[in-house]
């Protein structure tokens, strides 16, 4: 992953200066990991309709409430334990699966699921990286890169569970506090259902001359949207190449 590897330049960094370090990592945030009910109930709160299930769904995915990631933070940075080693800080283990039905059950809807096949995603991966990769920088050709990356390493990879960061050499919040209480999924779906949960990214808007930029095709079309989701208005300014 893109992001990923900018991310171990800045940590390799800190190593050559021989710094002290803690690294923290935490799971996929509740608040961007269900889908989209068909009344609409719970679009106040989704920045991306999240209309896509990666490979069969049952890929083991660490989730975070973000509202537990400061918690998480002050215990680790206090922790003596923790310098020089790295932190897997999650709430919970779920499947995309399992989060339709909770989400179903929950609301008492149907959710269509929609299934992206492993060589669909792959597909995507290969496309949106040789599309970012141009002189000059531009950061907007990368938002389908990253989409596409992070669908194939929590969605197809399995990267984002606590046995691969244990097999990365990560401490996991588990084991380090066992007694933290964190939100509960279950209990956060039931705040989006009852139209009382705060979403992410939602006051965040696209500039009229980066949506220009942006070219049009196919297997973008849905990547991007998940994160600035269509109208008429902002459709006029896409342009395809």
């Amino acid at each position: 992953m893109w992001l990923r590897d900018e991310k171990e330049t800045v940590y390799n960094h800190i190593k050559q200066l021989f710094l002290p370090y803690t690294i923290i990592d935490v799971g996929w945030w509740y608040q961007l990991s269900y889908p989209r009910l068909e009344s609409g109930r719970a679009d106040y709160a989704m920045t991306s309709a999240n209309n896509e299930i990666v490979g069969d769904g049952n890929t083991p995915i660490a989730l975070t409430d973000l509202r537990d990631i400061g918690r998480y933070v002050a215990l680790i940075i206090a922790d003596d334990r923790t310098l020089n080693k790295m932190v897997f800080a999650y709430n919970t283990l779920t499947t995309q699966n399992e989060i339709y039905s909770t989400l179903e059950e929950l609301s008492e809807e149907k959710i269509t699921r929609n299934y992206i096949s492993e060589e669909s995603v792959y597909t995507r991966v290969l496309t949106a990286r040789q599309s970012s990769e141009t002189y000059p920088f531009d950061p907007v050709k990368f938002i389908p890169r990253y989409l596409a990356e992070y669908q194939l390493s929590w969605g197809i990879r399995g990267d984002n569970s606590p046995d691969y960061a244990k097999y990365l050499g990560y401490l996991t919040s588990k084991e380090l506090y066992p007694d933290f209480q964190p939100v509960d999924f279950r209990d956060y779906l039931e705040t989006v259902v009852r139209g009382t949960a705060k979403g992410v990214y939602t006051d965040r808007t696209v500039s009229k001359a980066h949506q220009r930029m942006f070219p049009r095709t196919e297997s973008t079309d849905s990547l991007y949207t998940r994160i600035f989701p269509r109208t008429e208005s902002s459709d006029s300014l896409y342009m395809a190449r």
